[in-house]
C-alpha cells in the first residue's frame, strides 16, 4: 500500500502544479451573486433576480431568515424582504453555504458513506462556528459559518481523485493520512479557485495549526479551529485527546474550556437548527 500511496500523493500533487486537476466549482448561481455583489452598479434586486433563478436556494433563504438565526418579529415570505432583512454580504455568504452541500456527492458507492460523514462533520463544525461567534465575537456569523463549512473542502478532490485507485478509495485509515497532508494545500487551491476571501483560504490552510498567531486579535480561523476542537469531543479523532489548556486561539475567545463547552451545550438547539438548515 505504501507505494500506491506515494504514487496517488506524487501524481495528485503533478497534476495540481500542472493544472490538470479537475478542481471541484461552485454552481452558477453562486458564482453570480459573488459576481453581482462585488460590482458596485448591483442593488438588492439585481441579487433577487439571481437568486429567484433557482427555487430551492430561495425557499432556503426565507426559511434562513425566519430561523433562530436571524428571526425577527415581523415574518420573512419573500426573497426580496429576505435579502434587505439579512443584507448583501450575509446573503453572499448563505447562498455559498447552502449550495456547498452539492458538491458532496460521488457516483463512486465505498465513497458516499465518507462524504456523507465529511459533510456532516463540516456542518457541525459550521454551526458551532456560526454561535461562537456570535455569542463570544464581534466577528460575523455568516462568515464564520461559510469557513466552517469549507475547512476541509480540500478533501474532496482526493475522494474524486481517489476513485481511480480503488485500494486507497476502500481504506478509511489510508484516507485519513493522504487528508491531513494535502487536505489544507488542496483546500487552499479550490477557494482561491472560487476567489474567496484570504480569511476563508486561511482557514482552510491553518484551523489544525493550533499554536498559531497567540499575539494577535481573533479572526475566523481562531473560531473554527475551537469549533473543530469541540466537534470531535467524545470521538475517537487525535485531536479529541489534545489538551485545550494552551491554545492560544480559546484564549483569545475568553474562554476556558469548561466555558467553553458550558456555552455551546446551553446552544445545543441553535446549533442543531443551522445543522439542519445547511443539510
Amino acid at each position: 500500500m505504501g507505494s500506491e500511496v506515494d504514487e496517488f500523493i506524487s501524481k495528485l500533487l503533478d497534476d495540481l502544479k500542472n493544472n490538470r486537476l479537475k478542481l471541484p466549482t461552485l454552481p452558477q448561481v453562486a458564482l453570480k451573486i459573488n459576481d453581482a455583489i462585488e460590482s458596485p452598479k448591483s442593488t438588492a434586486k439585481d441579487v433577487m433576480r439571481i437568486v429567484a433563478t433557482d427555487a430551492a436556494l430561495s425557499a432556503r433563504l426565507i426559511q434562513v431568515a425566519n430561523s433562530a438565526m436571524y428571526r425577527t418579529n415581523t415574518p420573512v415570505e419573500d426573497v426580496q424582504t429576505a435579502i434587505t432583512r439579512l443584507g448583501m454580504k450575509q446573503v453572499r455568504n448563505l447562498a455559498s453555504s447552502l449550495i456547498i452541500r452539492q458538491l458532496f456527492h460521488t457516483k463512486f458507492a465505498g465513497l458516499k458513506t465518507r462524504l456523507e460523514q465529511l459533510w456532516m462533520h463540516s456542518a457541525h463544525v459550521a454551526a458551532i462556528s456560526f454561535v461562537l461567534a456570535k455569542k463570544c465575537t464581534k466577528l460575523k456569523p455568516d462568515e464564520a459559518m461559510l469557513g466552517g463549512l469549507v475547512h476541509d473542502i480540500g478533501e474532496l478532490p482526493i475522494l474524486t481523485y481517489a476513485e481511480k485507485f480503488p485500494a486507497i478509495a476502500g481504506n478509511e485509515t489510508t484516507l485519513d493520512d493522504i487528508a491531513d497532508k494535502l487536505g489544507p494545500v488542496l483546500g487552499k487551491a479550490m477557494l482561491q479557485t472560487w476567489k474567496f476571501s484570504p480569511t476563508l483560504i486561511s482557514i482552510a490552510g491553518e484551523h489544525e495549526n493550533l499554536n498559531r498567531n497567540p499575539d494577535v486579535p481573533i479572526d475566523y480561523t481562531d473560531i473554527v479551529m475551537v469549533a473543530n476542537l469541540h466537534s470531535y469531543i467524545g470521538t475517537r479523532h487525535p485531536l479529541a485527546k489534545r489538551s485545550w489548556a494552551d491554545i492560544p486561539a480559546l484564549k483569545k475567545l475568553g474562554l476556558t474550556p469548561d466555558d467553553s463547552i458550558k456555552t455551546l451545550h446551553e446552544a445545543r438547539d441553535d446549533i442543531l437548527e443551522i445543522q439542519q438548515l445547511l443539510s
